[in-house]
């Protein structure tokens, strides 16, 4: 590898561990996120930033030497971020979906792992004499430190299943939105799902390379594969990380956040309330609630004087629909009887989905398909035969 590659892979690294301290403090003193989201996003960079620096020291040649002449025990502390950042990044993005999330005593074993390092390292390594902690440092004797190689392995697994649970969160969140929004089409999450998925696939590369360094222990590997993969890592870490802040500043305000435990909103009963059912049936026809393209389960709840747990219980167990489902069937029903009136005969259908309370065309097309089998073009068009 020439040296111009190598400069080039020394400054990206630089610059990622200045961008995520510099980063971390833009998103402390910016009011666009939460208090506690803004600590842990912080967190989450100012861990990547540790981690960027300890590759610095570890695997860029100048920084190594330069580190060793001050003290080999700068080496391996950054890494101990490896042990961290997988949770911070999950708990990030619980805070940014729940709006009732708050941290309790038994998070506080996700600190475990970061303890279990620093502990076996201060035994194998920095309670080691120092010809000993500069033969490892300076020659990459992993052997040296018998578990270190299985034990970065694990906390780039751990990692990655941290992200992996995050993705996971992302998914139910869209399903969680239907119980108490009519209307999700407006909550863009692609870019919370491009950021989680993008580190993802870095932890992955990273996983790889942790992989290949144990079987380096008892074969030969060949030394451009992982200088390839840990550039490519370094390189798109430095992308993501830019693109994390910017997506994250603009977006997290339109997150629509619900209860982290939906226990309050269902209820086991014996029998559905019919006055319930009674009174709901005539509400919505009536007063037509769903018409207004706004309204949340909470307000309905307000407006049937009904409490939330009974009225989420008798729209799954008498109706067999979740809140987003129950609304959006009204207002195509609605929308029908528009598409049959005389009145609404050279009105458009962009115009019909938006009276009858929709945001979105795809939404209103999809649920008319489902409802009829047919586009509303083609049912207005069975109308006039």
């Amino acid at each position: 590898m020439n040296q111009v590659i190598f400069n080039a892979h020394d400054m990206v690294i630089g610059m990622t561990a200045f961008l995520c301290f510099f980063f971390s403090l833009v998103v402390v003193a910016s009011k666009r996120f939460k208090p506690i989201s803004a600590y842990l996003l912080a967190g989450f960079l100012v861990s990547q930033a540790f981690i960027a620096l300890h590759e610095e020291i570890l695997y860029g040649t100048q920084f190594r030497f330069v580190t060793l002449d001050f003290s080999p025990n700068f080496f391996f502390v950054g890494a101990g971020a490896f042990y961290i950042d997988g949770a911070l990044l999950y708990f990030y993005i619980r805070s940014l979906i729940y709006s009732d999330f708050r941290f309790c005593k038994t998070d506080l074993w996700h600190l475990v792992p970061i303890a279990m390092y620093f502990i076996y390292m201060l035994n194998a390594f920095y309670l080691q004499d120092d010809i000993f902690k500069r033969e490892v440092a300076q020659y990459f004797r992993y052997d040296l430190i018998q578990q270190y190689l299985p034990l970065d392995a694990m906390a780039k697994t751990l990692r990655f299943g941290y992200a992996l649970c995050g993705l996971y969160l992302i998914g139910k969140y869209r399903d969680r939105l239907k119980e108490v929004y009519a209307d999700i089409a407006a909550i863009d999450l692609s870019w919370l799902k491009l950021m989680v998925t993008s580190f993802l696939l870095i932890m992955f590369v990273e996983l790889l390379l942790a992989a290949i360094k144990i079987m380096g222990l008892f074969y030969v590997v060949e030394i451009d594969l992982l200088i390839y993969l840990g550039l490519s890592s370094y390189y798109a870490k430095f992308m993501t990380i830019n693109l994390l802040l910017f997506f994250s500043a603009l977006n997290v305000s339109a997150l629509k956040r619900i209860q982290q435990k939906p226990a309050d909103l269902t209820v086991k009963m014996a029998s559905v309330n019919q006055e319930y059912i009674d009174r709901i049936e005539a509400y919505m026809s009536e007063s037509k609630p769903y018409l207004k393209a706004n309204i949340t389960f909470e307000s309905l709840s307000e407006l049937l004087d009904v409490p939330p747990r009974e009225l989420s219980a008798t729209l799954n167990r008498h109706f067999k629909m979740n809140f987003y489902e129950f609304i959006n069937n009204y207002r195509i029903e609605e929308a029908k009887l528009l598409l049959k009136s005389a009145a609404y005969k050279g009105v458009t259908i962009t115009e019909i989905f938006t009276e009858v309370g929709f945001n979105s065309k795809s939404v209103f097309y999809t649920f008319f398909r489902k409802a009829e089998g047919m586009t509303p073009s083609e049912y207005r068009k069975t109308l006039s035969i």
